[in-house]
């Protein structure tokens, strides 16, 4: 019980450290800066929580009971159809099966007859994230009332798509993907499935970080698939991320302990919910008031640039599914292209390299495949995805139309997502999508 106790506190310090990077820096480092006290604080919570789950994990569901919120029976599809109706638009839940055995749930807002547009949300984001700004904010809601038939998929891992028709949740199996399947797999089944059920031939794509990394790695592998999109508008546009300035960067020198973590401890989950989710009970707590908002702000502005451009009254919502999951294995493969310097396949070590792909070193992601109209849009404040790795990755499209820099030099990576003025570039997408 001892040694598990260890290897889980380990393990928790690693996801802590993804969650919330000051906490990483603070731990790793010794960080001494001004948010020190407070980001302790939030490390120490979550650690009391992972250590109730670990010894009793039946012990965090009596206490998440107590409180008044019951973890296993948190209501989040419903939510999903919930959160779209109530603002008087109708919606529709598919699932779609991908190749390899997931079943995805897609989020449609129909709109019969009109050109289908794809969105696709980032790393632990899910088809939420484009509506909790609501009408007249939110990008499914402003392509819908501007003609689109409006489709958002939900990856493997996330809380909408967390099935598989043979693997179960606890088997390592299941969790061993990285965006390669999501863009493989995931981006493709979703694509094939709305095109048939709206009888169109293409359709208009979104992606935000890691869906703008799903949608070059289908388009590169598998080019047959740039004829079906009109035009593919990429926000924070994530393939070369060597310049990024996040201090998650400490985690690039610890892949292999993060791993290892993973494998003492038979958890290869991120930031998921559900059944035993540490993250639901870390949200019960701010909602009765012992972790404070603005120390959860605090630390997802650290990693991902300082701006605070979120409407506040959305907060409530924004985290009854944010984050919603994923795997260590996306977030390895990203740390491996930020230390390859390199927009490539994920390295499994030159033995199984040799193996899968004839070479010691994983394959490039040859870009030069991407024949779609492609529109990129990035900011400078956002510490994920700087304007150099952003300027790489322009160089090498061959039918890039637009290479879009947000005027806000406060503008980061999630106020793509839920900034107050991200409408404003909403509409500018959508128009784009008028003209292509």
């Amino acid at each position: 019980m001892f040694v598990k106790m260890i290897g889980s506190v380990f393990h928790f310090s690693q996801f802590a450290a993804l969650i919330t990077p000051a906490t990483a820096v603070l731990i790793i480092v010794g960080s001494t800066s001004e948010m020190a006290e407070h980001v302790l604080q939030l490390f120490l919570s979550l650690v009391l929580l992972q250590l109730v789950y670990y010894v009793n994990p039946d012990k965090l569901l009596v206490i998440s009971r107590f409180m008044g919120f019951q973890i296993s029976n948190y209501p989040r599809f419903s939510f999903q159809k919930t959160s779209i109706t109530q603002h008087g638009y109708p919606v529709e839940l598919h699932k779609v099966i991908t190749e390899d055995g997931y079943i995805l749930t897609v989020t449609r807002i129909p709109n019969p007859g009109k050109t289908p547009i794809l969105i696709m949300h980032g790393l632990f984001g899910c088809s939420v994230d484009y509506t909790a700004q609501g009408p007249g904010k939110a990008l499914a809601y402003l392509a819908h009332d501007a003609g689109f038939d409006v489709w958002m998929g939900n990856n493997r891992g996330t809380t909408y798509s967390k099935i598989h028709e043979t693997l179960g949740l606890k088997s390592q199996a299941f969790w061993h993907f990285s965006f390669h399947k999501l863009g493989l797999y995931d981006l493709s089944a979703t694509v094939d499935y709305v095109l048939k059920v709206s009888n169109r031939r293409q359709l208009q794509y979104i992606g935000h970080s890691q869906g703008s990394t799903q949608f070059l790695v289908l388009t590169t592998l598998r080019p047959e698939y740039n004829d079906v999109f009109i035009s593919a508008h990429l926000s924070a546009p994530v393939a070369y991320i060597h310049h990024t300035t996040s201090p998650a960067v400490i985690l690039t020198n610890r892949a292999e302990e993060l791993e290892a973590a993973c494998r003492l401890t038979g958890v290869y989950e991120l930031g998921g919910r559900g059944q035993g989710s540490y993250v639901d009970a870390i949200v019960r707590a701010n909602q009765l008031g012992f972790i404070p908002m603005d120390l959860i702000l605090i630390n997802v502005w650290y990693v991902m640039g300082y701006h605070d451009s979120i409407n506040r009254t959305i907060l409530p919502d924004l985290l009854r599914y944010s984050p919603a999951g994923g795997s260590i294995y996306q977030v390895l493969h990203y740390i491996q292209l930020y230390n390859a310097r390199n927009f490539q396949q994920y390295d499994f070590g030159p033995e199984e390299n040799l193996l899968r792909y004839g070479t010691v070193q994983p394959p490039t992601y040859p870009l030069h495949k991407v024949s779609t109209p492609t529109y990129l849009y990035y900011s400078e404040a956002d510490n994920i995805n700087h304007p150099p790795d952003v300027d790489a990755l322009a160089e090498r499209l061959p039918n890039l139309r637009l290479k879009f820099k947000i005027p806000d030099r406060r503008w980061n990576h999630i106020d793509f997502l839920y900034g107050s003025s991200a409408y404003r570039l909403y509409h500018m997408i959508l128009s784009e999508m008028g003209d292509s």
